[in-house]
């Protein structure tokens, strides 16, 4: 794999690996990926010997200048690696190539830190290196990577723009090491189920760091076992003083069990171009409440989560729940103005299609009511979906309709999901808590 990657990949740009073969990722194998292109020593500042990438006296030149002509990487996919293999290359590539060590030679200083000793004599210190070209970072479920590598690693990408930390050991100090940076701007961030975190350091991050006044993909999901750690006090100042909050330019959002009220929903900004929101494990959380912050402040909502949330979906009496659901939010959000047929987006409500919701409370809504029907997926996750409402091309754009007609092929497509039962990949659903690092995304 470490001859493969780079002699027949030159042009590699977007790396995944899975937990499945974690094992082959040596220190040789991340060498190849990472030091592919022109990492810079701090500073912005290329490597000796016109930019090559190693220096190591056991590696053969050729393969040195070899990598130096590759493409840089721009995103890696890390998701569920843990094996000892993975953790302890990862481990030597950091603390070979990113931390900073005393340097043997005097020579280009311009690459060097100085730092004068008691004696009065200079010593040099190489600078780590950096990595401006990699963009796109997820380490999810990377539980075996010790927190300061872990650290060290991802401050050494200075360009970053999509970040998954999700269900790892990073702590407090990762998020002021990315604070720090000046160059960081992110989109999306992920920070779901990171026992480590506390709430204030989450909340400094959002409202301080310029790395986060660009972000709109923010997931903070908790869940029963590990919940979201922040206060009411410190969620009220993420959503009244944090940039990606005020700016109204979210797209995605995942609170889940945060312990949201009336008060701090009425205290969020409206947020005019979200379109995902999880909701989840927020028990107290009345139905009515989630309603009107919708329909008033995120109207172009279309995908909910209500798992374990609100006492009138309550799975000790799902009947009732049923009828909540559809009384309080299906009616009032999702159908269309009286007297309007035609159901477009310009004479909606809100957008609002997909609902998210518990086993049992898909259990007792049954085969749905009208259009809406049930859509379960092999992953565990199950939502309610109005299969007659879409995106449809049209003269000025595309438009959502409300009421598409029977046999329409977008209505076809959800209703074979629906009679499927459950037999529907798990790839396939909507609101994905992962972080797609290996798609492209537009600049």
């Amino acid at each position: 794999m470490a001859d493969t990657v780079p002699k027949e990949t030159p042009n590699l740009t977007t790396f995944g690996a899975t937990e499945y073969m974690d094992g082959a990722l040596t220190l040789s194998v991340l060498r190849e990926l990472l030091l592919r292109g022109t990492p810079s020593r701090g500073r912005g500042q290329p490597r000796r010997g016109r930019g090559l990438v190693v220096e190591d006296a056991s590696e053969d030149v050729e393969d040195t200048a070899r990598r130096h002509e590759c493409k840089e990487l721009e995103a890696i996919d890390l998701t569920g690696c843990v094996s000892a293999v993975f953790v302890n290359a990862l481990t030597d590539f950091v603390n070979t190539h990113m931390v900073i060590s005393e340097s043997d030679s005097s020579e280009d200083e311009d690459s060097h830190v100085h730092r004068r000793t008691r004696s009065g004599r200079v010593r040099f210190f190489e600078e780590p290196v950096t990595f401006p070209g990699l963009q796109r970072l997820s380490v999810r479920g990377a539980k075996s990577i010790p927190p300061q590598i872990l650290s060290t690693f991802v401050t050494a990408l200075p360009s970053l723009t999509h970040l998954d930390l999700s269900s790892t050991r990073a702590g407090p100090d990762i998020l002021d090491a990315l604070a720090a940076s000046p160059t960081m701007r992110l989109q999306s961030l992920s920070l779901s189920r990171c026992v480590r975190l506390t709430g204030s350091s989450i909340r400094d991050f959002l409202v301080s760091a310029p790395a986060t006044s660009s972000i709109t993909e923010l997931n903070l999901y908790g869940d029963t076992i590990f919940p979201n750690p922040m206060s009411v006090e410190e969620l009220r100042d993420v959503f009244t003083r944090a940039p990606c909050f005020t700016s109204g330019e979210l797209v995605y959002l995942d609170i889940s069990s945060a312990p949201l009220d009336q008060g701090l929903l009425d205290a969020m900004p409206t947020q005019p171009k979200l379109r995902s929101l999880g909701l989840s494990y927020i028990p107290g959380l009345p139905l009515g409440v989630v309603s009107e912050f919708i329909r008033s402040k995120a109207a172009q909502v279309e995908i909910l989560t209500l798992l374990g949330t609100s006492p009138e979906l309550a799975p000790a009496q799902p009947r009732q729940a049923s009828v909540s659901l559809h009384s309080q939010i299906i009616r009032p959000l999702c159908t269309a103005p009286f007297g309007l047929g035609t159901g477009r987006d310009t004479e909606m409500l809100t957008r609002l299609r997909v609902i998210e919701l518990s086993t049992a409370l898909l259990s007792a809504v049954g085969s749905g009511a009208g259009s809406w029907r049930v859509v379960r997926s092999k992953g565990g996750r199950g939502w309610y979906v109005d299969t007659a409402c879409g995106w449809v091309a049209g003269s000025g754009g595309a438009l959502l309709w409300r009421n598409l007609e029977k046999g329409h092929p977008w209505r076809r497509a959800l209703e074979m999901l629906a009679e499927a039962n459950g037999n529907v990949s798990s790839g396939i659903g909507w609101h994905a808590r992962k972080m797609e690092v290996s798609v492209s995304w537009a600049q």
